[in-house]
């Protein structure tokens, strides 16, 4: 029983080594920004940026580092998304990409009102990602699970890995964004040429264009009447692609949805590992809750 136990006690430190040997991962900085983003750029930076939203709402911090990461490469002057970004990494266990997330901000904002907050961030950050370096040298080195194998370790149990979960598409999100632009130009073009449309008539006087004796003012009506009819097809266009882009996006969280609940069901069956050694054999029960 005591030889039993002082192996289980070996195999957890084993594998707490990995876990906080991940403080060292590799970091990677921003590329400088030296141009203006396009407007559809924008539009797919936007679809991006909510799509990130709803990941990190769902816990799923991976996936929205990925969408916001794509949105700042598509705009990279949306300096607030290093914010965003810093978050989803420190929670997502990355402490060193926070910090260059946030520095970055600092470099390229750097009249900032949360600067000093920022900066006391940064210092925590820093903090922890030196105590945990001290944790990782303080372990002992891996060496010691040959001994423990010696010991009647043998093959200690090991976790199934979990099954992959299922990511929402950025695809009605940029629906969503394009569609939003278009809606809001649409509105624009009806407001403004609309205000033209009513000089023209006041040029034009009671008499209307029938009797109008400016052509310049004919004109102008003209143009107008036609600018607002374009407007009008884009609002409506607009509008649509809204409406279709929050329908997708509702039928695709309930495809993650389902398909994430098939795959936590999967992984609650209960599994035997065998556990061999030269003086100790037998199975281990392990399943996830």
């Amino acid at each position: 029983m005591l030889r039993t136990l002082k192996t289980l006690l070996v195999a957890l430190a084993v594998m707490a080594i990995p876990a906080l040997a991940s403080a060292e991962e590799p970091t990677k900085t921003y590329p400088d920004c030296g141009r203006e983003p396009t407007d559809a750029e924008v539009a797919a930076a936007k679809g991006a940026f909510q799509a990130g939203n709803a990941s990190f709402n769902e816990a799923d911090y991976a996936r929205a580092i990925d969408y916001w990461e794509d949105a700042y490469r598509r705009d990279c002057t949306a300096n607030p998304l290093l914010l965003n970004l810093a978050r989803a990494y420190e929670l997502a266990g990355r402490k060193r990409q926070a910090v260059v997330a946030l520095e970055t901000f600092l470099a390229r904002e750097p009249n900032s009102g949360e600067k000093d907050q920022i900066n006391r961030r940064v210092d925590v950050l820093k903090k922890k990602i030196a105590e945990e370096d001290a944790a990782v040298a303080a372990l002992p080195p891996p060496a010691a699970t040959g001994a423990a194998a010696a010991n009647g370790a043998g093959n200690a149990p090991v976790e199934p890995a979990p099954a992959p979960q299922a990511r929402r598409s950025v695809g009605p999100w940029i629906v969503i964004g394009v569609g939003g632009v278009a809606t809001l130009v649409g509105i624009g073009g009806l407001t403004t040429n609309k205000k033209k449309l009513d000089e023209a008539t006041a040029e034009c006087g009671a008499g209307g264009r029938a009797e109008c004796d400016s052509q310049e003012a004919i004109d102008k009506g003209n143009d107008a009447r036609t600018a607002m009819n374009v407007s009008g097809v884009l609002l409506g266009v607009g509008l649509a692609a809204v409406a279709g882009g929050v329908v997708w996006a509702v039928l695709d969280g309930k495809r993650v949805a389902k398909a994430n609940a098939a795959s936590a069901e999967r992984g609650r069956r209960l599994t035997l590992l065998p556990m061999l050694g030269p003086k100790f054999s037998g199975v281990s029960l392990s399943g996830s809750f």
